[in-house]
Protein backbone atom coordinates (compact mmCIF):
# COMPACT_ATOMS: atom_id res chain seq x y z
CA UNK A 1 0.00 0.00 0.00
CA UNK A 2 1.55 2.83 -1.19
CA UNK A 3 1.13 6.52 0.64
CA UNK A 4 0.85 9.68 -1.05
CA UNK A 5 1.51 13.10 0.21
CA UNK A 6 -2.48 14.65 0.30
CA UNK A 7 -2.04 18.11 -1.53
CA UNK A 8 -5.30 20.35 -0.02
CA UNK A 9 -7.08 22.10 -3.24
CA UNK A 10 -8.10 24.89 -2.67
CA UNK A 11 -11.60 24.85 -4.18
CA UNK A 12 -14.05 26.49 -1.70
CA UNK A 13 -11.88 29.72 -2.05
CA UNK A 14 -11.76 29.47 -5.49
CA UNK A 15 -15.84 29.07 -6.03
CA UNK A 16 -16.24 31.88 -3.42
CA UNK A 17 -14.26 34.08 -5.48
CA UNK A 18 -15.82 32.98 -9.21
CA UNK A 19 -19.06 33.24 -7.36
CA UNK A 20 -18.29 36.81 -6.23
CA UNK A 21 -16.86 37.50 -9.74
CA UNK A 22 -19.42 35.32 -11.86
CA UNK A 23 -22.83 36.54 -11.73
CA UNK A 24 -24.65 34.20 -14.28
CA UNK A 25 -28.03 35.51 -15.69
CA UNK A 26 -30.14 37.89 -14.39
CA UNK A 27 -33.32 39.04 -15.41
CA UNK A 28 -34.02 43.25 -15.27
CA UNK A 29 -37.30 44.39 -16.12
CA UNK A 30 -37.73 41.45 -18.99
CA UNK A 31 -34.36 41.43 -20.35
CA UNK A 32 -31.82 39.16 -19.75
CA UNK A 33 -28.40 39.79 -19.29
CA UNK A 34 -24.93 37.64 -18.39
CA UNK A 35 -22.66 40.09 -16.22
CA UNK A 36 -19.56 39.87 -15.43
CA UNK A 37 -18.45 41.43 -12.47
CA UNK A 38 -15.61 42.76 -10.42
CA UNK A 39 -15.79 44.55 -6.99
CA UNK A 40 -14.80 47.78 -8.58
CA UNK A 41 -15.29 49.79 -11.42
CA UNK A 42 -12.57 52.30 -12.71
CA UNK A 43 -12.56 54.97 -15.39
CA UNK A 44 -9.96 57.36 -16.32
CA UNK A 45 -11.58 60.89 -16.45
CA UNK A 46 -10.41 63.46 -18.81
CA UNK A 47 -7.90 65.39 -16.65
CA UNK A 48 -6.64 61.79 -15.72
CA UNK A 49 -5.89 61.86 -19.03
CA UNK A 50 -3.83 64.65 -19.38
CA UNK A 51 -2.12 63.85 -16.12
CA UNK A 52 -1.14 60.23 -17.82
CA UNK A 53 0.19 61.49 -21.13
CA UNK A 54 2.57 64.26 -18.93
CA UNK A 55 3.40 61.42 -17.05
CA UNK A 56 4.87 59.30 -20.11
CA UNK A 57 6.43 62.86 -21.81
CA UNK A 58 8.53 62.81 -18.27
CA UNK A 59 9.39 59.50 -18.07
CA UNK A 60 10.62 59.28 -21.60
CA UNK A 61 12.59 62.42 -21.36
CA UNK A 62 14.08 60.92 -17.50
CA UNK A 63 15.59 57.98 -19.86
CA UNK A 64 16.43 59.36 -22.60
CA UNK A 65 18.28 62.00 -20.16
CA UNK A 66 19.26 59.86 -17.23
CA UNK A 67 18.13 63.06 -15.13
CA UNK A 68 17.97 62.40 -11.27
CA UNK A 69 15.52 65.29 -10.95
CA UNK A 70 13.17 63.97 -13.41
CA UNK A 71 13.20 60.34 -12.12
CA UNK A 72 12.00 62.05 -9.29
CA UNK A 73 8.96 64.32 -10.45
CA UNK A 74 8.20 60.51 -12.42
CA UNK A 75 8.22 59.22 -8.91
CA UNK A 76 6.23 61.74 -7.12
CA UNK A 77 3.57 61.44 -9.97
CA UNK A 78 3.44 57.96 -9.91
CA UNK A 79 3.11 57.59 -6.24
CA UNK A 80 -0.03 60.69 -6.61
CA UNK A 81 -1.89 57.87 -8.52
CA UNK A 82 -1.22 55.50 -6.02
CA UNK A 83 -2.39 57.65 -3.38
CA UNK A 84 -5.53 58.22 -5.44
CA UNK A 85 -6.36 54.56 -5.27
CA UNK A 86 -6.05 53.95 -1.84
CA UNK A 87 -8.19 57.56 -0.94
CA UNK A 88 -10.78 56.60 -3.12
CA UNK A 89 -11.40 52.84 -1.81
CA UNK A 90 -11.28 54.19 1.33
CA UNK A 91 -14.05 56.43 0.87
CA UNK A 92 -16.42 53.61 -0.91
CA UNK A 93 -15.48 50.97 1.73
CA UNK A 94 -18.05 50.24 4.18
CA UNK A 95 -21.11 52.39 2.30
CA UNK A 96 -24.45 51.03 2.79
CA UNK A 97 -27.54 52.65 0.48
CA UNK A 98 -30.68 51.81 0.71
CA UNK A 99 -33.89 53.09 -1.09
CA UNK A 100 -37.52 54.98 0.74
CA UNK A 101 -39.82 54.28 -2.29
CA UNK A 102 -43.65 55.52 -2.22
CA UNK A 103 -46.64 53.66 -3.19
CA UNK A 104 -46.33 54.57 -6.57
CA UNK A 105 -45.44 57.15 -8.87
CA UNK A 106 -46.93 59.23 -11.88
CA UNK A 107 -45.91 58.18 -15.74
CA UNK A 108 -43.47 61.04 -17.40
CA UNK A 109 -43.84 62.92 -13.67
CA UNK A 110 -40.26 64.27 -11.87
CA UNK A 111 -40.52 62.86 -8.18
CA UNK A 112 -38.30 63.06 -5.19
CA UNK A 113 -37.26 59.57 -3.71
CA UNK A 114 -35.34 59.23 -0.64
CA UNK A 115 -31.98 57.31 -0.25
CA UNK A 116 -30.69 55.89 3.52
CA UNK A 117 -26.85 56.31 3.33
CA UNK A 118 -25.01 54.96 6.19
CA UNK A 119 -20.52 54.76 6.33
CA UNK A 120 -20.13 51.48 8.50
CA UNK A 121 -16.81 52.25 8.61
CA UNK A 122 -15.40 53.58 12.29
CA UNK A 123 -12.70 55.35 11.72
CA UNK A 124 -12.43 57.01 8.74
CA UNK A 125 -14.73 59.07 6.99
CA UNK A 126 -16.44 59.10 3.35
CA UNK A 127 -15.93 62.48 0.84
CA UNK A 128 -17.27 63.28 -2.04
CA UNK A 129 -19.11 60.56 -3.78
CA UNK A 130 -22.47 60.28 -6.09
CA UNK A 131 -25.28 57.45 -5.58
CA UNK A 132 -27.01 56.34 -8.88
CA UNK A 133 -29.56 53.81 -9.80
CA UNK A 134 -28.02 50.70 -12.02
CA UNK A 135 -31.26 49.96 -14.28
CA UNK A 136 -33.51 53.38 -13.18
CA UNK A 137 -34.15 56.60 -14.69
CA UNK A 138 -32.64 58.68 -11.68
CA UNK A 139 -30.64 61.87 -10.79
CA UNK A 140 -27.03 61.29 -9.34
CA UNK A 141 -27.51 62.06 -4.89
CA UNK A 142 -24.74 63.65 -4.06
CA UNK A 143 -22.87 63.68 -0.34
CA UNK A 144 -19.96 65.51 0.30
CA UNK A 145 -18.63 64.37 3.56
CA UNK A 146 -20.11 61.23 5.76
CA UNK A 147 -18.44 61.08 8.74
CA UNK A 148 -17.42 57.38 10.92
CA UNK A 149 -20.99 55.46 11.77
CA UNK A 150 -23.24 58.43 10.43
CA UNK A 151 -26.57 58.12 8.01
CA UNK A 152 -27.54 60.61 6.24
CA UNK A 153 -30.96 60.72 3.72
CA UNK A 154 -30.34 62.28 0.44
CA UNK A 155 -33.53 63.05 -2.26
CA UNK A 156 -32.52 61.81 -5.58
CA UNK A 157 -34.99 63.28 -8.61
CA UNK A 158 -36.84 59.81 -10.16
CA UNK A 159 -38.61 60.02 -13.79
CA UNK A 160 -40.31 57.62 -15.52
CA UNK A 161 -41.39 57.22 -18.49
CA UNK A 162 -43.53 53.77 -18.51
CA UNK A 163 -45.90 52.55 -16.97
CA UNK A 164 -46.48 49.23 -14.81
CA UNK A 165 -44.15 47.78 -12.22
CA UNK A 166 -40.41 48.83 -12.20
CA UNK A 167 -38.10 46.66 -10.68
CA UNK A 168 -34.99 47.92 -9.50
CA UNK A 169 -31.39 45.56 -9.68
CA UNK A 170 -29.22 47.89 -7.13
CA UNK A 171 -27.04 51.11 -6.88
CA UNK A 172 -23.99 52.52 -7.76
CA UNK A 173 -21.60 53.93 -5.90
CA UNK A 174 -18.64 56.00 -7.44
CA UNK A 175 -16.33 58.94 -6.22
CA UNK A 176 -13.62 61.04 -8.14
CA UNK A 177 -12.21 61.61 -4.55
CA UNK A 178 -9.31 62.90 -4.11
CA UNK A 179 -7.51 64.67 -7.25
CA UNK A 180 -10.65 63.63 -10.06
CA UNK A 181 -7.83 61.72 -11.97
CA UNK A 182 -10.09 58.61 -11.82
CA UNK A 183 -13.58 57.46 -11.26
CA UNK A 184 -14.16 54.59 -9.48
CA UNK A 185 -17.36 52.68 -8.42
CA UNK A 186 -19.13 50.07 -7.10
CA UNK A 187 -22.61 48.35 -7.00
CA UNK A 188 -24.63 47.34 -3.89
CA UNK A 189 -27.85 45.31 -5.38
CA UNK A 190 -30.89 46.48 -3.87
CA UNK A 191 -34.11 45.29 -5.33
CA UNK A 192 -37.19 46.76 -5.05
CA UNK A 193 -39.98 47.88 -6.86
CA UNK A 194 -42.67 50.51 -7.47
CA UNK A 195 -45.65 50.59 -9.37
CA UNK A 196 -45.88 53.54 -11.72
CA UNK A 197 -49.51 54.43 -12.62
CA UNK A 198 -50.39 56.57 -16.39
CA UNK A 199 -49.82 60.26 -16.65
CA UNK A 200 -53.22 62.50 -15.18
CA UNK A 201 -51.87 65.23 -17.26
CA UNK A 202 -52.21 64.72 -20.78
CA UNK A 203 -51.96 68.26 -21.63
CA UNK A 204 -55.28 68.96 -23.23
CA UNK A 205 -58.52 69.19 -21.01
CA UNK A 206 -59.35 66.12 -19.90
CA UNK A 207 -63.09 66.36 -20.57
CA UNK A 208 -62.81 67.61 -24.32
CA UNK A 209 -65.08 65.16 -26.07
CA UNK A 210 -65.40 63.12 -23.05
CA UNK A 211 -68.79 63.85 -21.57
CA UNK A 212 -71.24 60.98 -20.69
CA UNK A 213 -73.48 59.53 -23.04
CA UNK A 214 -77.41 58.98 -21.05
CA UNK A 215 -80.77 58.77 -21.76
CA UNK A 216 -82.33 61.73 -20.64
CA UNK A 217 -80.59 63.25 -17.29
CA UNK A 218 -82.81 64.64 -14.62
CA UNK A 219 -82.28 67.58 -11.94
CA UNK A 220 -82.07 68.32 -9.15
CA UNK A 221 -83.03 71.37 -7.03
CA UNK A 222 -79.57 73.18 -6.64
CA UNK A 223 -76.25 73.79 -8.01
CA UNK A 224 -74.16 71.10 -9.63
CA UNK A 225 -72.16 70.48 -12.88
CA UNK A 226 -75.70 69.65 -14.71
CA UNK A 227 -76.40 70.81 -18.17
CA UNK A 228 -79.31 72.84 -17.51
CA UNK A 229 -79.61 76.92 -16.16
CA UNK A 230 -80.08 77.48 -12.47
CA UNK A 231 -79.69 81.25 -12.32
CA UNK A 232 -77.66 84.36 -12.90
CA UNK A 233 -74.98 85.71 -10.42
CA UNK A 234 -72.41 88.40 -10.48
CA UNK A 235 -68.80 87.48 -12.45
CA UNK A 236 -65.82 86.96 -10.40
CA UNK A 237 -62.08 86.89 -11.94
CA UNK A 238 -61.91 83.46 -10.26
CA UNK A 239 -64.98 82.14 -12.42
CA UNK A 240 -64.48 80.78 -15.94
CA UNK A 241 -65.60 83.41 -18.67
CA UNK A 242 -66.82 80.36 -20.74
CA UNK A 243 -70.02 80.49 -18.78
CA UNK A 244 -70.73 84.35 -18.95
CA UNK A 245 -74.38 84.87 -20.35
CA UNK A 246 -73.87 87.29 -22.82
CA UNK A 247 -77.24 88.25 -23.46
CA UNK A 248 -78.20 89.50 -20.09
CA UNK A 249 -74.49 91.24 -20.00
CA UNK A 250 -76.05 93.49 -22.73
CA UNK A 251 -78.94 94.40 -21.44
CA UNK A 252 -77.84 95.03 -18.11
CA UNK A 253 -74.30 95.96 -18.67
CA UNK A 254 -72.99 93.51 -15.92
CA UNK A 255 -71.31 90.65 -16.43
CA UNK A 256 -73.39 87.57 -15.00
CA UNK A 257 -72.55 83.90 -14.53
CA UNK A 258 -74.74 81.25 -15.46
CA UNK A 259 -75.44 78.44 -12.93
CA UNK A 260 -76.13 75.52 -13.65
CA UNK A 261 -78.39 72.81 -12.00
CA UNK A 262 -76.80 69.71 -10.39
CA UNK A 263 -77.67 66.27 -12.15
CA UNK A 264 -79.69 63.74 -10.47
CA UNK A 265 -77.43 60.82 -11.92
CA UNK A 266 -73.59 61.36 -11.28
CA UNK A 267 -72.38 57.78 -11.64
CA UNK A 268 -70.50 57.03 -15.03
CA UNK A 269 -68.23 54.55 -16.27
CA UNK A 270 -65.35 54.64 -18.53
CA UNK A 271 -65.65 52.45 -20.96
CA UNK A 272 -61.87 51.16 -22.20
CA UNK A 273 -61.81 49.20 -25.28
CA UNK A 274 -58.42 47.99 -24.74
CA UNK A 275 -58.05 46.30 -27.96
CA UNK A 276 -55.46 46.26 -30.76
CA UNK A 277 -51.16 46.07 -30.60
CA UNK A 278 -49.13 47.53 -27.83
CA UNK A 279 -47.76 50.74 -28.77
CA UNK A 280 -47.28 54.77 -28.45
CA UNK A 281 -51.12 55.00 -29.68
CA UNK A 282 -51.80 52.71 -27.19
CA UNK A 283 -50.03 54.01 -24.31
CA UNK A 284 -51.66 57.85 -25.20
CA UNK A 285 -54.97 56.29 -24.84
CA UNK A 286 -54.12 54.65 -21.53
CA UNK A 287 -53.25 58.05 -20.24
CA UNK A 288 -56.72 59.52 -21.38
CA UNK A 289 -58.49 57.06 -19.61
CA UNK A 290 -56.68 58.09 -16.66
CA UNK A 291 -57.36 61.84 -17.13
CA UNK A 292 -60.77 60.92 -17.43
CA UNK A 293 -61.25 59.27 -14.63
CA UNK A 294 -59.08 61.72 -12.56
CA UNK A 295 -61.28 64.71 -13.97
CA UNK A 296 -64.60 63.11 -13.04
CA UNK A 297 -63.34 61.81 -9.21
CA UNK A 298 -62.48 66.13 -9.09
CA UNK A 299 -65.96 66.88 -9.83
CA UNK A 300 -67.34 64.72 -7.18
CA UNK A 301 -68.74 61.59 -9.37
CA UNK A 302 -68.80 57.83 -9.14
CA UNK A 303 -66.87 56.41 -11.46
CA UNK A 304 -66.22 53.11 -12.61
CA UNK A 305 -64.32 51.07 -15.15
CA UNK A 306 -64.83 48.33 -17.73
CA UNK A 307 -62.27 47.06 -19.91
CA UNK A 308 -62.92 43.54 -22.17
CA UNK A 309 -61.19 41.95 -19.53
CA UNK A 310 -62.68 43.10 -16.13
CA UNK A 311 -64.80 45.80 -14.60
CA UNK A 312 -64.84 48.18 -11.64
CA UNK A 313 -68.00 48.93 -10.28
CA UNK A 314 -68.86 53.35 -9.64
CA UNK A 315 -67.77 54.82 -6.50
CA UNK A 316 -66.45 57.97 -5.16
CA UNK A 317 -63.31 58.84 -2.83
CA UNK A 318 -59.11 58.70 -3.28
CA UNK A 319 -59.56 54.87 -2.66
CA UNK A 320 -61.70 54.44 -6.35
CA UNK A 321 -58.81 56.11 -7.97
CA UNK A 322 -56.29 54.63 -6.87
CA UNK A 323 -57.87 51.29 -7.61
CA UNK A 324 -59.07 52.17 -10.96
CA UNK A 325 -55.58 53.97 -12.00
CA UNK A 326 -54.05 50.59 -10.46
CA UNK A 327 -55.97 49.27 -13.06
CA UNK A 328 -54.99 51.04 -15.55
CA UNK A 329 -51.26 50.81 -15.02
CA UNK A 330 -51.70 47.26 -15.53
CA UNK A 331 -53.70 46.80 -18.22
CA UNK A 332 -52.28 45.41 -21.53
CA UNK A 333 -53.63 45.47 -25.25
CA UNK A 334 -55.70 42.24 -26.53
CA UNK A 335 -55.86 40.98 -29.70
CA UNK A 336 -58.27 41.61 -31.93
CA UNK A 337 -60.42 43.50 -34.65
CA UNK A 338 -60.36 47.08 -34.23
CA UNK A 339 -58.34 49.49 -32.33
CA UNK A 340 -58.72 51.01 -28.91
CA UNK A 341 -61.22 53.00 -28.05
CA UNK A 342 -62.89 55.12 -25.03
CA UNK A 343 -66.55 56.51 -23.91
CA UNK A 344 -68.19 57.69 -20.42
CA UNK A 345 -71.29 55.77 -20.01
CA UNK A 346 -73.68 57.88 -17.28
CA UNK A 347 -75.57 55.15 -15.71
Amino acid sequence: MSLRPAIPAPLPRLSRLSGKLLKGERRVNGKRRWRFKLPRSLSITREGKWYIGVLLIIGVAAINTGNNLLYLVVACLLSLIIISGIMSEATLKGIKVQRRLPPFLFKGESSRVSLKISNSKRLFPSYSFNVTEIDGPSAAAYVLKLGPGESAAIHAEYAFHKRGVHKFTGLRVSTRFPFGLFKKGKEELAGDEVLILPSINTGKPPLSGRQPHSAGARTLSGKGAGGGLYGLREYTLADDARHIHWKSAARSERLLLKEFEKEANEVVVVVFENRGPAGEPFEDLVDEAASTVNAYMEKGFSVGLRTIESEIPPAPGRVQLLMLLRELALISPVPGHGGPSIKVVSL
